[in-house]
């Protein structure tokens, strides 16, 4: 699902995961983001919040920021719906790499211990996973009226010595109140761990998390 100039520019090998109908990938562009922030506003519309539109225009603009600092390479959400179908979900893809000399086996380990990081399948020790709520700039206000949840994914990319990996990040977003309930929410962070369960690296075999030795009893070692 990435392109060769994906893997001459990031390092990330070749692979695939399965989306769902309706669910498209799209290279990070200006457009795409201004078209997200529409499809936001629309669901504000829907839950008859238009007073969150504005604010969520300037969050999406620290985030959008955010993502020009970082490695994110593709973007994946729901497209080929009807507008009240839609998903408040969408998943980025992004090269991560370690300091110069180092690997990414603290940065692991410390997830492990300080961030409720576990491994997507027990019998798959190459990817984990965590939750956490989304994290603002510190001159940034909080939005009222609008939370959400994200899920970071970690994967190793195959012979770098877990120098380098692939991160998919999911962002549920969440407006205050009941619209929408706690067992949807839920039903997202599911979908979201079945899409991701079935990675797959186009050429290469899977590498753990972590070294064998530690990654079988002790992640957090």
């Amino acid at each position: 699902m990435n392109d060769l100039g994906v893997e001459l520019r990031f390092g990330i090998p070749a692979f695939r995961f399965v989306l769902p109908p309706g669910w498209v990938q799209h290279v990070p562009t200006n457009a795409a983001q201004e078209d997200d922030v529409k499809r936001a506003s629309a669901i504000f519309r829907q839950a008859n919040r238009p007073d969150l539109d504005a604010e969520f225009r300037g969050l999406m603009a620290q985030t959008n920021q955010a993502m020009a600092r970082t490695k994110v390479f593709a973007i994946y959400r729901q497209e080929q719906v009807e507008m009240d179908e839609l998903l408040p979900m969408s998943i980025t893809a992004s090269a991560l790499n370690a300091a110069d000399g180092e690997n990414l086996d603290g940065w692991v380990s410390d997830a492990f211990r300080t961030k409720g990081a576990q491994f997507l399948d027990d019998d798959a020790k190459h990817i984990v996973r965590w939750r956490s709520e989304p994290q603002r700039p510190a001159d940034a206000r909080r939005i009222e009226g609008v939370s959400g949840r994200i899920l970071t994914y970690v994967i190793p990319a195959p012979g770098t010595q877990r120098r380098k990996a692939l991160v998919f990040t999911t962002t549920i977003v969440i407006p205050d109140g009941d619209v929408v309930p706690g067992e949807v929410v839920d039903s997202l962070e599911l979908l979201s761990d079945a899409m991701i369960s079935t990675f797959t690296w186009e050429r290469e075999l899977e590498e753990p998390v972590l070294p064998t030795a530690s990654s079988s009893d002790d992640p957090v070692g």
